[in-house]
Formats: structure tokens, C-alpha cells, sequence
């Protein structure tokens, strides 16, 4: 008998079986061990939800935590954002709550050293929050405006800009904003401005970190169904649904790091008018 054999016949069988386990796990790239079933917390996505308390927001981070991925929630409700903790931690490990007032340029800043040290990293960050303040120019609280400046858009470039070092570093970094379709109307006019000016700034930030396999994506749904939507004049039945965009996030996420699908319209399939 070779020595090779000699030295196996005194491991017992399961010990040799976990070993190659083992081994295997080692050598295998993070998608095989996803492929293989052992989900590493190097494997698993990093992944900061913004507005984690909304309809989308909510449905959007139970997905991600669904998918594997470590989970930071950051809104401005304690409260709400431990219900969503709750929902995710059920049967998919208890994610991270931080509450954060994205009116605060400061906090926010602070906040993504806090998801990163909680979660051991950070690759993935989902842009879910949105302020609303529906106004006439001629009677506009200019208050109000600059509040929803600062939440929709400025609270965006402030995170992003302490987060993107970690992003860019991690070689499969993916920054989603969810915006709405463009639709000016009276009285839209700061809400509007806040969609465009985050448009446009997710445009330039896709030509800054391409080159470091980061993915950059706008969303544009039309009417959701969900609590900001509701009308009598809507039927929420026909709109699009909270996971329909979850459905796409995960689509910018599987994509191919040959492409990246920088902006992306869901239109309700059928009017959801009465």
C-alpha cells in the first residue's frame, strides 16, 4: 500500500468528506461557492438600502436579503425600519437599522462608515427615499423645496461620495437609484427638478467608475401601487407592483459585467385610470 493510502485508512470517512468540503470552498471563485451552496460573508452582497421604510424601499431590501446579501436599512423611522428588520429578519438573518435624517448632509456622510463597519464592507447601494412638496412656484414654502432637494438629490451625492471608494474597491459595485417618470406639471416643480438633477448626476457618476466594473442605474417607474399613489382615480391592481421593481434591481445586479443597463422605464402595462 502507497503511503498516500496508508495515511487515508486512519480518517474516517466523514472527516475526509468535510476536508474536501472544505477544500473546494477554498478554491472556488464567489460564484461557484454561491453555485455550490456555501454563501461566504465574502460571497454575500454588501448591500446599503436607502428609504427602506416606502413600498418599494421595504419590498426592495426583503428581496435583496432573500438573495443572500448582508443588509443595512437606513430611513428616518425607527420604528418602521425595525418592522421591516423584523419582516427580513424572520428567515433571513437580522439586518442592519440605522435612522438617519437624509435632510442632515453630515449624517449622512457619517452613515455609510456605520453600514460598512456593520455589514464588513459595502458593494451595492439602493436609492429608495423621495420627499415630496407639491407647490405652485408663486406660492412655494421655500423651506419645503429645499428639503426635497436635499432628500431626492443631495443626500444621494453626499452618501455617494463617502461610499464610493468601498464601491469602486470591491470590483462588482452597483449603485441603483429609483427614480419616476419625467412629467412636469403645475405645482411638480422642485419634485421634478430633484428626479432630473438626479438623472443627470447619475449619467456623469456611470462615466467616473465604469472602469472599476461599477454598475450605475436609474429605474423610472410610473405609478406604483403603494401608499403615495393611491387614488380613487387609480386602480391599484393595474399598477405596477413594489416587487415589478425589485424585479428590476435584480436585473441590473445579474447583469452581465460585459453590460450595464444605465436606465431603465416600467410603464403600468395597462392604464391604471378609471
Amino acid at each position: 500500500m502507497s503511503a498516500f493510502g496508508a495515511g487515508l485508512q486512519h480518517v474516517p470517512l466523514h472527516r475526509r468528506k468535510a476536508a474536501s468540503s472544505a477544500k473546494r470552498t477554498t478554491l472556488a471563485s464567489n460564484d461557484e461557492k454561491a453555485e455550490l451552496g456555501f454563501m461566504t460573508d465574502e460571497a454575500r452582497r454588501k448591500t446599503m438600502v436607502v428609504g427602506a421604510t416606502g413600498g418599494i424601499g421595504s419590498v426592495v431590501a426583503l428581496r435583496r436579503a432573500r438573495e443572500g446579501d448582508a443588509i443595512t436599512l437606513i430611513g428616518r423611522d425607527h420604528v418602521k425600519l425595525s418592522t421591516v428588520a423584523d419582516r427580513i429578519g424572520n428567515g433571513h438573518g437580522k439586518p442592519g437599522v440605522l435612522t438617519v435624517d437624509l435632510g442632515d448632509m453630515d449624517a449622512c456622510a457619517k452613515c455609510i462608515h456605520e453600514a460598512a463597519a456593520l455589514m464588513g464592507g459595502l458593494d451595492t447601494f439602493i436609492f429608495c427615499a423621495g420627499a415630496h412638496a407639491r407647490a405652485r412656484t408663486p406660492e412655494a414654502d421655500l423651506p419645503s423645496w429645499d428639503h426635497v432637494l436635499d432628500v431626492n438629490f443631495r443626500s444621494f451625492v453626499h452618501l455617494i461620495r463617502k461610499g464610493i471608494v468601498p464601491i469602486n474597491a470591491s470590483g462588482r459595485g452597483a449603485i441603483i437609484a429609483i427614480g419616476s417618470i419625467p412629467y412636469a406639471h403645475a405645482g411638480a416643480g422642485m419634485n421634478h427638478a430633484a428626479k432630473r438633477a438626479l438623472t443627470g448626476f447619475c449619467e456623469a457618476l456611470f462615466e467616473d467608475v465604469r472602469e472599476f466594473g461599477t454598475k450605475v442605474s436609474m429605474i423610472h417607474p410610473g405609478f406604483v401601487a403603494t401608499s403615495m399613489s393611491a387614488s380613487p382615480r387609480l386602480q391599484s391592481d393595474l399598477m405596477i407592483q413594489p416587487e415589478d421593481v425589485s424585479d428590476a434591481v435584480q436585473y441590473v445586479l445579474q447583469s452581465a459585467p460585459t453590460a450595464c443597463p444605465t436606465e431603465i422605464v416600467i410603464r403600468p402595462q395597462r392604464s391604471p385610470y378609471n
